[in-house]
């Protein structure tokens, strides 16, 4: 009785993650670059940057190189129907079960046929970690992975940074801020 409880719980979380404002149609095949047929630089650049917020913290604005990048950002899981970085069930499947984290990067390039060519590039990423968070399973009462560190004081593991594995690109989400520049260009 259980399983069946917890396999309409999933359903329903499935169900609820593809509303909202920010699935779009993913049918709609938007080339990538977008080619806007305008010649006022700014109007498109500040109408990127908005799209882009809505996603993505900005990290940085380079007018002379025309790049926008992006903060990574966790990915949405299927309990966060709210963020739209995550596109259709198997995304947030996938980041509900590991940690994977998406950052964008978004040139503005003036068209040989004249305004434009917006091109979104979105990254996704795996996090690496050297052994399995909160791994409980196995370990003795007394654990000696905390070797005492005398160079430095301190006392337990030393902090590794945060690895990340590229994982390519995520087209999905690619497809919807094409779409919503789009929208929001071409009115």
């Amino acid at each position: 009785m259980s399983m069946r409880l917890i396999a309409a719980g999933l359903a329903a979380l499935a169900a609820l993650s593809q509303t909202g404002c920010a699935v779009t149609d993913l049918r709609a095949v938007t080339p990538n670059p977008l080619v806007v047929p305008s010649s006022d630089f700014e109007t498109v650049w500040k109408t990127t940057v908005a799209v882009l917020d809505d996603y993505f913290d900005i990290k940085s604005e380079n007018r002379l190189s025309r790049t926008i990048v992006t903060d990574p950002k966790p990915g949405a899981t299927l309990l966060e129907p709210w963020y739209g970085d995550s596109v259709g069930f198997y995304e947030r499947l996938e980041s509900s079960l590991q940690t994977m984290r998406r950052f964008a990067i978004v040139t503005v390039n003036p068209a040989p046929s004249g305004g434009f060519a917006v091109k979104v590039e979105v990254y996704k990423e795996l996090e690496d970690l050297v052994k399995p968070d909160r791994q409980m399973a196995g370990r003795a009462t007394f654990s000696d992975i905390f070797p005492v560190n005398r160079t430095r004081e301190i006392v337990g593991p030393i902090p590794l940074p945060a690895q990340w594995i590229p994982r390519g690109r995520d087209p999905l989400l690619e497809r919807v801020i094409i779409n919503r520049l789009k929208s929001a260009l071409f009115l």
